[in-house]
């Protein structure tokens, strides 16, 4: 493959996120040059497998660890210097058995360009979180329960508000427009009280207003997905109207 802007996103799952990402694709990078492969493993796994190896090339360390069948066509015809840009999409995943504040404040840390060895970005609690949205009034302030973030049953509690997101085959270009437009919104609002601002947060910024939120026994919920497209497309997208 010829070198040239080469997009890479690593994500958690091997189902939910490929059928966000598709619809995001359709609607926002259609003229990019945009691949996804996927970890099948969490966060947490993936550090601990960082700290054994010392190796911080992603799609390497991916590609010789490989457990999904679905990435197989993706390491056959590509190399790790075929992307200039590299993505990650991870949960929080407060109920994992290795959740650790230090370890996803170090991967905060380490993956914060997606240039080097990648920009990381976290949903809260989940990526079932893109279709939590109770209303679009009561977004901002709209938080879960630690205990409800468990699984099984943060799935089940993500699909009770409005129907717009639970289906990424029917989300409209201009609901997509409108998720990103609350969820930077939100991301302002949570770290700097400002819920009108539309300026970029640092994903380091967000986990730690989440950690110090674990105080009151909850998270504010937030979705990777549309920050990433407010993070690639900024002003090349109107949201202002949304």
């Amino acid at each position: 493959m010829s070198f040239e802007s080469n997009i890479l996103c690593v994500f958690e799952g091997a189902i939910r996120e490929p059928r966000y990402f598709n619809s995001l694709k359709k609607n926002f990078f259609n003229d990019d040059n945009i691949f996804y492969c996927c970890y099948g493993n969490d966060l947490y796994e993936l550090f601990d497998l960082l700290d054994m190896d010392g190796d911080y090339n992603i799609f390497d360390l991916i590609k010789e660890n490989n457990t999904v069948e679905a990435n197989r066509d993706l390491f056959v015809s590509h190399e790790s210097d075929d992307f200039n840009q590299v993505f990650m999409f991870f949960d929080f995943e407060y109920h994992d058995d290795k959740f650790d504040t230090e370890k996803i404040k170090k991967m905060a840390q380490l993956f914060d360009n997606e240039t080097l060895h990648g920009k990381l970005f976290i949903s809260y609690p989940m990526i079932e979180s893109i279709r939590d949205v109770p209303s679009l009034n009561s977004f901002l302030d709209h938080k879960v329960s630690l205990e409800s973030t468990k699984g099984k049953i943060y799935k089940e509690l993500s699909t009770h508000g409005i129907s717009d997101y639970v289906d990424p085959r029917k989300i409209t270009n201009e609901n997509w427009k409108a998720l990103v437009k609350l969820s930077i919104k939100k991301s302002n609002y949570i770290t700097n009280g400002d819920s009108e601002s539309l300026s970029l947060v640092q994903q380091s910024d967000i986990l730690d207003v989440q950690i110090a939120e674990m105080d009151t026994d909850s998270i504010y919920v937030l979705c990777s997905f549309p920050m990433f497209v407010h993070h690639q497309k900024g002003e090349q997208i109107d949201i202002t109207s949304s």
